[in-house]
């Protein structure tokens, strides 16, 4: 039996904590919105385990509250400043340039520098894909892939995700890092007292390993091979490079010394259907879905589409909570000085 916790106590408690640390209520309400939707969704990773971290780095003075600012706006894109505030507030507010110019122009592309990591990928095209349109987003991130046969950590991670609406069957989802896995499992899998994946992660000196700790000291493979290298350097190059922000190993990391902004670059895309499509969108994304339902199957399978898996996990979270690693609840506990509200028993 695996113990399951309160979603709305967990947000309450956590949007209370930013607010007496002097995130203004609206922010510290997107950044816990966007935490709690990575644990319902199952991404862990960029769940509430992050919100100790969040205030650690907040008291030490290494975020600004200062809202984004447009740098350039034209009827295609836009370029924003974030101002070092918090990865998920400034990605927010891009995704809402995006949705109001695309209501005009079809298509609207949103650069964002001097930003800091955003936590859920998916969680901003779903934003812009709950609005009636297609959504697409990028981003670099600290450098922990070499180039290939080198030795040096070059590019990051650099996730990008879609999400499409349909009529009937909710957003299709796709939400994905240009890294075989996330370089943040690495140091799940240590606490754990797991070993990596084979073929996730190199040493320092260009050597498989299924050791985290060599991992954590090495280096994360991509998705892929060279395809999975080559779709790492185009995000860093079109979020990074293009919007001014840092790029390649210039990018600073969310756990430093100096708690600087990280200069990480985000590029968001909003698709208006209303506009560019010929006929009844949301209609015809529900029969591109069943089309790719009702094709041959395997025997004793069923087809299935990016983020099926997630939409399971998270029915099952809102009914019962989200699931938390010990580790999580007590550094939780201990920062809202009050046991964690228990929602349901799993089985």
């Amino acid at each position: 039996m695996q113990e399951s916790f309160d979603i709305e106590f967990i947000r309450k408690k956590s949007n209370e904590s930013l607010v007496d640390l002097g995130m203004p209520s609206h922010d510290a309400n997107v950044l816990v919105d966007s935490m709690l939707a990575a644990d319902i969704n199952g991404v862990s990773t960029h769940g509430i385990r992050m919100l100790p971290a969040y205030i650690q780095k907040i008291n030490k003075g290494a975020y600004a509250f200062t809202q984004p600012i447009v740098i350039k706006q034209f009827p295609s894109f836009t370029i924003i400043d974030a101002q070092n505030n918090i990865g998920a507030v400034s990605a927010s507010y891009a995704v809402e340039i995006a949705i109001k110019q695309a209501e005009v122009n079809g298509i609207h592309i949103v650069f964002s520098r001097n930003s800091n990591t955003f936590g859920p990928a998916f969680y901003y095209v779903e934003k812009i894909a709950n609005s009636g349109m297609i959504g697409f987003v990028c981003s670099n991130a600290p450098a922990a892939m070499p180039a290939v046969n080198g030795l040096e950590a070059m590019l990051g991670t650099n996730p990008f995700a879609f999400a499409m609406p349909t009529k009937s069957y909710g957003n299709v989802v796709m939400d994905m890092a240009t890294s075989i896995v996330a370089k943040s499992r690495f140091g799940i899998a240590k606490a754990k007292g797991e070993k990596l994946g084979q073929g996730w992660a190199l040493d320092r000196n260009g050597n498989p390993t299924i050791d985290p700790d060599e991992g954590i000291k090495g280096f994360v493979l991509p998705m892929a091979g060279f395809k999975g290298y080559g779709i790492a350097m185009m995000i860093d190059i079109m979020s990074g490079f293009l919007s001014g922000a840092g790029f390649l190993s210039n990018v600073g990391k969310f756990y430093s010394e100096n708690d600087t902004c990280m200069n990480v670059g985000h590029m968001i895309v909003a698709v208006n259907p209303k506009i560019i499509f010929d006929g009844d969108f949301l209609l015809e994304a529900d029969k591109y879905v069943e089309t790719l339902k009702k094709s041959k199957v395997m025997e004793g399978k069923t087809i299935v589409l990016p983020g099926d898996d997630r939409k399971s996990y998270k029915k099952e979270a809102l009914k019962n909570g989200i699931s938390l690693t010990q580790d999580v609840v007590d550094k939780l506990e201990i920062l809202f000085n009050e046991k964690l509200c228990v929602k349901n028993l799993v089985g």
